[in-house]
């Protein structure tokens, strides 16, 4: 049996969102294992001309969502996982992205490559610019660069040639919402938060992630490519929701509660919580003294 691949999207009004799903299917060494699940989150008339979808339709399972009705990228990521049908493997992406040739079995040699029985790979994917400008070539590798005023870790990363990179995926306890590669497992287990709006999203799965028994590590080589440019033409969510500082304060709290940062008795800020929440295999103190971090002391140490 050839083992299926989920690929879960949230786009947001980008008009490249076709063009992803294209490349994704086109450079699969086989795309008939491929099922893709989107949510589009659109806006009338403006994006009535946009075609998300643009192939192979029977593959993609599509939930379409007023923009003014969309919660953020964690709420839409949330929604696309319902989409999942038992495939074997699942990864998430952003709706602006290009991929490798024999991307789907590179991805599947590399996981099974990792040294774990729970292994999620997770990292920056390299920059391209639309439609198929490559803009750099290199593995990028996570690091916690520090802190912002609300006591969010920020994070960064180094890039490497691939050719200087170890041959087996090194352990990391970072990871990045826009490539999470796993077995279906990971999206059953640890379910993406919809309570969480940005600002928070990758140090919290993160820690989900580990603290439920899963194992985070660098891809070896490239193997997407990620449009980091502000484009006119792909509006964020925080442009078109007037109240969206108090979704993301509301989100902001609800990630200091679930670090250990500072406990919050607001039952909006705790909504299922527990569904949510940690998990019970390693505690936060581990994540902690393997990540170099203490979240109450706002504190890094390099490791």
């Amino acid at each position: 049996m050839v083992p299926r691949i989920f690929v879960n999207i949230a786009a947001y009004r980008d008009r490249d969102c076709g063009n992803t799903i294209r490349d994704l299917f086109d450079k699969a060494r086989r795309p008939d294992r491929v099922q893709v699940g989107l949510v589009w989150q659109h806006r009338s008339p403006d994006d009535d001309d946009s075609h998300p979808v643009p192939v192979r339709h029977r593959q993609c399972r599509v939930i379409a969502v007023p923009a003014e009705r969309s919660d953020g990228v964690c709420w839409a990521r949330h929604r696309a996982q319902s989409l999942w049908r038992g495939e074997e493997f699942v990864l998430q992406i952003d709706s602006h992205m290009r991929f490798v040739a024999g991307w789907d079995e590179k991805l599947l040699a590399m996981l099974q490559s990792c040294p774990s029985p729970r292994p999620v790979l997770s990292h920056y994917p390299s920059a391209f610019t639309p439609p198929d400008r490559i803009d750099s070539h290199v593995v990028s590798v996570i690091y916690a660069a520090g802190f912002d005023e609300d006591g969010m870790v920020k994070l960064s990363s180094i890039g490497y040639d691939p050719g200087s990179i170890a041959a087996v995926p090194l352990p990391t306890p970072f990871c990045a919402g826009g490539f999470l590669f796993g077995g279906s497992d990971w999206i059953r287990e640890v379910p993406y938060d919809p309570y969480l709006y940005f600002i928070g999203e990758e140090i919290s799965v993160a820690v989900r992630l580990y603290t439920h028994g899963w194992d985070l590590f660098t891809p070896t080589d490239v193997l997407l490519y990620h449009d980091y440019n502000d484009r006119p033409d792909r509006p964020r969510h925080w442009h078109d929701r007037p109240d969206w500082t108090s979704l993301n304060a509301r989100s902001i709290a609800r990630v200091r509660h679930l670090l250990g940062i500072e406990a919050n008795q607001d039952p909006e800020v705790l909504r299922e919580i527990e569904r949510f929440g940690l998990g019970r295999r390693r505690t936060l103190s581990q994540y902690e003294q393997f990540a170099g971090i203490d979240f109450g002391k706002g504190t890094i140490r390099r490791v």
